[in-house]
């Protein structure tokens, strides 16, 4: 729920000097605009009340007072006029001329538009830029909501705020210099981002991306959060428009193009130019040299009744496209469809809106995976997107080898939503199909069931859902489950502490309308283990505990209640409960990939072996064309030191994903195991082409660094601790690296301790780890702490005795302590279970015992 507004809000009724505040008309960044009478002149007029951080002194109020009455002189048909500033009783105010009239934001909201309506509005954007900056003024923040049209339809260039002043003899200074990051983040020039010196192509790049979404309906630029949408505008490019909107005009899509180019000398070097480019295909559309836009036009209309939490519109762009005579024919979806949904983002950047719409994302895809009992539809499971922080088209190519992707972007108006989603060839990045709907923004089940059915029609496959299924609302108060939408929606972004305050107040909430709705106790349930998990503060842990446990008191068949308590036992090492409560999901819900996973390997941990390969197998039988269950059977294998069953894993989720960075570098860590060297750096550099990753690069480096190239795989491990510095293999790989590299053995100290901190603080988590203590051996026997390194062996092997990587770990250490006996025995105990004969034969640490017999006969056995 927001908080309370400021003070500025209650301001109607008010009198300010000779103006009298009528009605709030919205607000921004900078202050909240109110319509209000100048009894002086008897008219009406904008009024703009300055937050009190937008001027931060004295100085920077005259310098606006100044900037203001600079503005004040544009004087152009396109452009809202700023007619004074003023100041009462501390307030600060700008008066600017009132045009009543809906924005472009409101106009895109309802529709799309055709390109002659297109055309008609970039000419009179581009000849009001033209006009402020002859006058030497940049708006720096133009975006649809600053674009009004006038009840004769003409364009008005609104709020120059934010604008920059380049030739009044001022100075080059910023409207709002406390602003580091001034304009609005979609909308923003990849300068303006990089908070570098901008001109007037800033501009145009702005009115670039407002013709894009004008001509498409989507936003050029995306991003599932702050970050990732940065990422987006400064290192990306839209797709072409005519990828989302067939019918549009091949020059209108190339000067779009040009606006939007990166770098700003390649766009537009002026608003005239770009004015003269549109005004050139708008008369060359009328002549009929041009093809224009299909007479039944891009733009679907339809009116809109908003009634208390009724559905206003469903708008199938799918069913409106077969209606056009003409149309070009839709792409074919493929048969075997594997799937990954990305959060849906929201250009305005509202932290809740934000929220809900991640949260939709969520449901939308446990919904989705409920279908995939048709053989043909794999997804990817939402915590998989989540946990790899996979907000791209090409990011979730990479990463999971998907031939679709699902993403889509949500605008909120006032007391609508609107919600438009599109399906994507990852491959080529062309839109396959669009779906959009405007539902009352009260209305979550709406938004959700509505969502899922278009989805599911734009997938082509058979809705297999019924009424009452697991993954059902669970409540039957719309505002709850408006709340746990937005909690599950901040869970999205679970590794930032405000996120997950704001999920556990959610929770909250949505508990006190609805005290009795299970999966809400769930969520609050993972958000206090998240909460534990970043400051390891037990307070958390029990009431992440309790919360999981109400959840299950009051629904005993709710999946996520069971899957709740199943993550919490198995990452706190009580692994018999986390069999018993993973079961009980998959007894509900056998659709649920996670659940078999968790099972798996609560089994793996319990070394019932093979009740965790079956398992595995099932969940392969259950989705054969989807990759991620190979790649669990592979680790697995890989586990169990059956390296060449592993390899064969991989190349499955290779053959299956080709763009899978994930198989990739599996691959390449199980034929390091091999000891088919250059074929695993073949594997490894594949996975770096496609994304540079810690395991990528550190299974490069172990190759090097048995190929005896340890300057090399110095430089690999060091790549690999650049994506994942607090991952404990890549420390010791480094520390390895440099204790054989010749003159650098001093440098390995360091690195090892590093290894050993880290090992010993997921030991703090997961007590019975026996990875993670025998990696601690390792590095505390290089760094000659013989009694704690024969102590972490001893723990390990009292939870994992049959572990063939303990056993190996165990021969390393003892073979740094001089003991040659003990080291010999563990090692033809690693030979016993099938340990890798390469892996003895190429480790430097074994060198000393290369004259002895005993050794000698154990590489020569078979």
């Amino acid at each position: 729920m927001p908080g309370p507004a400021p003070v500025w809000d209650y301001l109607v009724g008010s009198e300010f000097g000779h103006y009298r505040i009528l009605s709030k008309i919205g607000s921004g960044g900078m202050g909240v605009v109110y319509r209000a009478h100048d009894a002086h002149l008897e008219r009406e007029v904008a009024i703009k009340f300055l937050h009190p951080a937008s001027l931060a002194n004295e100085h920077s109020r005259r310098r606006f007072r100044n900037e203001a009455r600079a503005l004040s002189r544009l004087n152009h048909p396109n452009i809202a006029t700023i007619l004074d500033f003023d100041t009462h009783d501390l307030c600060d105010f700008l008066v600017m001329e009132f045009i009543p009239g809906i924005t472009l934001r409101d106009k895109l909201f309802q529709a799309w538009f055709p390109e002659k309506e297109t055309l008609s509005v970039g000419i009179q954007l581009a000849e009001g830029l033209a006009a402020a900056h002859d006058h030497g003024i940049i708006h720096r923040d133009l975006t649809p909501s600053n674009l009004r049209f006038t009840d004769d339809g003409r364009i008005k260039i609104l709020d120059f705020g934010l604008a920059k002043l380049r030739y009044l003899g001022i100075g080059s200074e910023t409207v709002s210099d406390v602003h580091s990051l001034a304009g609005t983040l979609p909308y923003m020039a990849p300068e303006q981002v990089l908070g570098a010196e901008v001109d007037n192509r800033t501009d145009i790049h702005a009115a670039g991306i407002v013709l894009y979404e004008m001509a498409t309906g989507l936003p050029a630029f995306s991003g599932a959060d702050r970050p990732e949408l940065i990422n987006a505008v400064l290192r990306s490019s839209p797709g072409p428009a005519t990828d989302r909107n067939p019918t549009l005009s091949p020059e209108l899509a190339r000067i779009i193009a040009k606006c939007l180019e990166r770098e700003p000398d390649n766009r537009y070097q002026s608003a005239k130019e770009l004015a003269i480019d549109l005004r050139r295909l708008q008369s060359d559309s009328w002549s009929g040299t041009q093809p224009a836009t299909s007479s039944h036009g891009w733009r679907f209309r339809t009116s809109l009744w908003i009634g208390l939490t009724a559905l206003l519109a469903v708008i199938m762009v799918l069913a409106f496209r077969k209606s056009i005579p003409g149309q070009p024919s839709l792409a074919a979806i493929p048969k075997s469809k594997q799937l990954a949904v990305l959060p849906f983002t929201v250009p305005e950047g509202d932290a809740e809106t934000a929220a809900f719409s991640a949260g939709l994302t969520e449901t939308l895809t446990a919904k989705l995976t409920q279908m995939t009992r048709n053989p043909d539809l794999q997804v990817v499971p939402a915590p998989e997107v989540r946990e790899k922080h996979i907000a791209t088209i090409d990011a979730a190519r990479q990463e999971f080898g998907v031939n679709l992707v699902l993403h889509g972007n949500l605008h909120k108006s006032g007391s609508q939503v609107r919600i438009n989603f599109i399906l994507v060839d990852p491959q080529t990045r062309r839109q396959l199909r669009a779906n959009s709907l405007t539902i009352f923004a009260g209305d979550a089940f709406r938004a959700e069931d509505e969502v899922v059915r278009g989805t599911i029609e734009m997938l082509g496959i058979e809705n297999l859902m019924q009424p009452g299924t697991p993954g059902g609302h669970g409540t039957q108060v719309a505002g709850a489950y408006d709340y746990y939408l937005q909690g599950r929606g901040y869970l999205q972004n679970y590794d930032r502490d405000q996120n997950l305050e704001s999920a556990i107040q959610v929770f909250q909430r949505t508990l006190e309308l609805d005290k009795n709705y299970a999966p809400a106790y769930a969520g609050l349930g993972e958000a206090y283990w998240q909460k534990y998990r970043a400051n390891k503060m037990s307070q958390w842990l029990q009431q992440s505990r309790d919360a999981c446990r109400a959840a299950n008191r009051l629904d005993a068949q709710l999946p996520v209640a069971h899957a709740c308590l199943g993550n919490l036992f198995f990452a706190t090492g009580k692994y018999a409960d986390a069999v018993t409560e993973f079961s009980a999901v998959l007894q509900n819900e056998p659709t649920n990939d996670a659940a078999y996973k968790g099972l798996a390997d609560s089994y793996e941990q319990l070394g019932t072996l093979p009740q965790a390969e079956s398992t595995y197998k099932q969940a392969i039988a259950l989705r054969p064309h989807y990759w991620a269950p190979y790649n669990w059977l592979g680790v697995f294998y890989y586990h169990q030191a059956r390296f060449h069953e592993a390899s064969e894993m991989f190349r499955q989720v290779v053959a299956l994903a080709p763009d899978s960075v994930r198989g990739h570098f599996n691959l390449g860590a199980s034929l390091v195991d091999e000891g088919l060297y250059d074929e695993s750096i073949r594997a490894s550099q594949r996975s770096i082409e496609i994304q540079p990753s810690d395991y990528g690069y550190m299974n490069l480096a172990n190759s090097l660094f048995f190929l005896r190239r340890y300057d090399e795989a110095i430089s690999a491990y060091q790549q690999s601790i650049r994506y994942s510095e607090n991952d404990p293999l890549p420390w010791l790989g480094l520390g390895d690296g440099y204790y054989w590299a010749a003159g650098l053995r001093n440098e390995s100290a360091t690195a090892y301790q590093k290894c050993s901190g880290i090992a010993s603080q997921e030991l703090v988590t997961n007590p019975n780890d026996s990875f993670a203590l025998g990696i601690l051996a390792i590095c505390q026997a290089m760094l000659g702490q013989k009694k704690p390194a024969l102590d972490a062996l001893s723990r390990g092997f009292q939870l994992a005795p049959s572990d063939p990587f303990l056993m190996f770990q165990a021969a390393l250490v003892h073979n740094q302590f001089g003991q040659p006996d003990e080291t010999l025995r563990w090692l033809s105990k690693c030979r016993s279970v099938g340990y890798p004969l390469n892996k003895i034969r190429d480790y430097p640490n074994f060198q000393p015992l290369r004259s002895d017999p005993r050794f000698q006969a154990l590489l020569r056995a078979p």
